[in-house]
């Protein structure tokens, strides 16, 4: 079995603040691994929570959110909201998305590779609800 390269693990340059292994820690929960792998294959990379209860139906809602706030409270995740002018009642305007510390280390460790999770999301059956709160446009990521 290989292990990950210990210089991998270590904390540079855009990941100073992100501490590897309490990040990969948090990992352990099949839930929150669940979680990383529907926002790294979600059309636009940032579900809303309805999109991540959707896509995780063996998560009960009332655990979804303390198992969101622990990865990002590890650097994972974060919350990025959209002006709520325009959005109809019950529209999302939060949504989750990887902390560009994250997709480096995930990038450093072949972990969550895009591609293969994308190809999953694709084949996923949507409701019309589903669909809908897919095409909602997303906060730009700011730099």
């Amino acid at each position: 079995m290989s292990r990950p390269d210990a210089a991998a693990l270590t904390p540079a340059g855009e990941t100073a603040g992100l501490d590897p292994i309490k990040a990969l820690g948090a990992l352990d929960d099949t839930t929150r691994a669940n979680l990383i792998g529907t926002i790294v294959g979600h059309p636009k990379g940032d579900p809303s929570k309805k999109e991540l209860e959707y896509y995780n139906p063996s998560v009960a809602a009332s655990t979804l959110t303390g198992h969101l706030n622990r990865l990002a409270e590890v650097g994972l995740i974060e919350v990025v909201e959209r002006d709520r002018e325009g959005l109809e009642r019950g529209q999302p305007y939060r949504f989750f998305q990887l902390t560009e510390a994250a997709r480096e280390l995930f990038d450093r460790n072949n972990l969550f590779e895009p591609e293969a999770y994308q190809a999953l999301f694709a084949e996923a059956e949507k409701t019309d609800e589903i669909e809908a709160a897919e095409a909602i446009e997303r906060p730009s990521r700011e730099s």
